[in-house]
């Protein structure tokens, strides 16, 4: 009973299965260095959903932020794309935090580690921390 008690713990701590979260924080509540993720990838055959999440601290918010995703695979396969993350605002209302879908259904086809790496093209205002989310893509009946 202990054991299935610590199982559900940890399942609940690490966000269960099939979700990997990983944040850094921003210094001086704005975006300017190149952030690197790393992935370690056990399931070759499950689809994933790979999104960018944002957390906004500061007041004033960019409409619209430019970056650059550099993603190696285990096998050093390189894929460099630019990338931009509409930011929603009403205002001077805005969420705390939202999602960017990034890609949809892929198969990670290579056990080991993929390296996503996020650099904005200019200085992201408002931005306190920024991260990857990689997990089971939602099912529709």
């Amino acid at each position: 009973m202990i054991y299935a008690l610590v199982a559900a713990c940890v399942m609940v701590a690490c966000g269960g299965t099939g979700r990997s979260v990983e944040m850094h924080d921003t210094a001086d509540n704005a975006w300017s260095m190149t952030e690197d993720f790393v992935y370690d990838n056990l399931d070759t055959l499950s689809k994933r959903d790979i999104s960018i999440v944002v957390r906004y601290g500061g007041k004033r918010v960019a409409e619209s932020v430019e970056l650059t995703i550099l993603s190696i695979s285990p096998d050093s396969m390189v894929v460099v794309e630019p990338f931009t993350l509409h930011i929603p605002q009403l205002g001077d209302m805005r969420p705390a935090e939202h999602t960017f879908p990034y890609r949809r259904n892929v198969v990670l086809s290579r056990k080991g580690e993929y390296l996503f790496r996020l650099k904005p093209t200019v200085a992201a205002e408002g931005i306190s921390s920024v991260g990857i989310i990689i997990t089971e893509p939602d099912i529709v009946e």
